[in-house]
């Protein structure tokens, strides 16, 4: 690879910050008082596949594209169906797997609902 392409294939592994349209299904606790769809703020390249043996409740599905933001394709291509919250059945209780931080500097009115839910709500 020549010096100058080592710049442009980084940039296409590399997230800076990109926010993400995701579906919900709406008839979980988790997504309680939600709208139709939440809005994520990814700034890593984590994400989980679809649970098996739990609820979906917030996925990318299909191709992933940012709304705005950047992020590089193959980036991307991590993303396409892959879950951002769920919960799932361990034991005698449940484990919420909240892939983005909903907190993340108090960015997102929608993430302290879904972090109030999952506290709160989830379980009950």
């Amino acid at each position: 690879m020549k010096y100058g392409d080592a710049e442009r294939k980084q940039l296409s592994e590399s997230i800076s910050g990109a926010i993400y349209k995701v579906t919900l299904d709406k008839s979980h606790p988790l997504a309680f008082g939600l709208g139709d769809a939440y809005y994520s703020l990814k700034t890593s390249e984590q994400h989980y596949d679809f649970l098996e043996n739990g609820w979906n409740v917030g996925m990318i599905k299909g191709t992933a594209k940012p709304i705005i933001g950047y992020a590089g394709y193959k980036i991307n291509r991590k993303f396409d169906n892959s879950l951002v919250f769920g919960v799932e059945d361990k034991g005698k209780g449940q484990v919420v797997y909240l892939v983005d931080n909903p907190l993340f500097r108090c960015f997102w009115e929608n993430g302290k609902m879904i972090f109030s839910n999952a506290v709160f709500m989830v379980g009950q």
